[in-house]
Formats: structure tokens, C-alpha cells, sequence
């Protein structure tokens, strides 16, 4: 619930400062390691968006794969089921590229 009011925190300040009369949709990237659970969050900012400007808002979450790169040879790769092999020459010294990631996108408003 938390993360939904921090969500709708930052939206409602948004289109407030840009003189929005309503908010219809918000776009939020998670990354794959944030776990967010979409039905979850969407269920959780429609209650914290009631009576407020984003009442009855869409909330669209696109979830990102987890990305890495490894160090011993420069490989770039999606990690699957927690396996942070590198596929191309076995290496197990990866850094995390992408997957971590949490930020609305943006917000459609009227």
C-alpha cells in the first residue's frame, strides 16, 4: 500500500503543478527484482486514489527484465531464474545491468 500512496504522492503533486483538472493513466517501470505484483499494486492506488484527481485512474506497469553484465568478458545478457552464469564464458562475476528499476514513466491527464 505504501508504494501505491508514494505513486499516487507523486502523480497528484504532478499534474497539480501543471494545472490537470484529472488524471486517467499512469505509466510506471518496475524492474523484474522490485517483485511488484501488478494486480496487487493496481488494486492498492485505486483505493488510495479515491477522491482525489486520479480517482478511477489506469495504472500501467510495465515490468522490466533483470540485465547483466559480465565482468570477465563483457557479455550483456538477461538472467533468467536467478542464474547469474554468464552463457557466454561461465563466469559467475556479474553486475547488475537493469531489472532494479522504479519510476513512473509518466501520467496522461485532462
Amino acid at each position: 500500500m505504501s508504494i501505491a500512496q508514494n505513486i499516487l504522492d507523486i502523480v497528484v503533486s504532478a499534474a497539480e503543478r501543471g494545472g490537470a483538472q484529472k488524471i486517467t493513466r499512469v505509466n510506471v517501470v518496475a524492474g523484474e527484482m522490485r517483485a511488484i505484483v501488478p494486480a496487487q499494486l493496481a488494486f492498492c492506488f485505486g483505493i488510495a486514489a479515491e477522491n482525489t484527481i486520479a480517482d478511477s485512474a489506469e495504472l500501467n506497469l510495465e515490468i522490466v527484465p533483470v540485465t547483466g553484465r559480465c565482468k570477465g568478458c563483457g557479455e550483456c545478457f538477461a538472467i533468467e531464474k536467478l542464474d547469474y552464469t554468464c552463457p557466454s564464458c561461465g563466469g559467475g562475476d556479474v553486475e547488475i545491468t537493469g531489472g532494479t528499476e522504479f519510476h513512473v514513466r509518466d501520467i496522461e491527464v485532462v
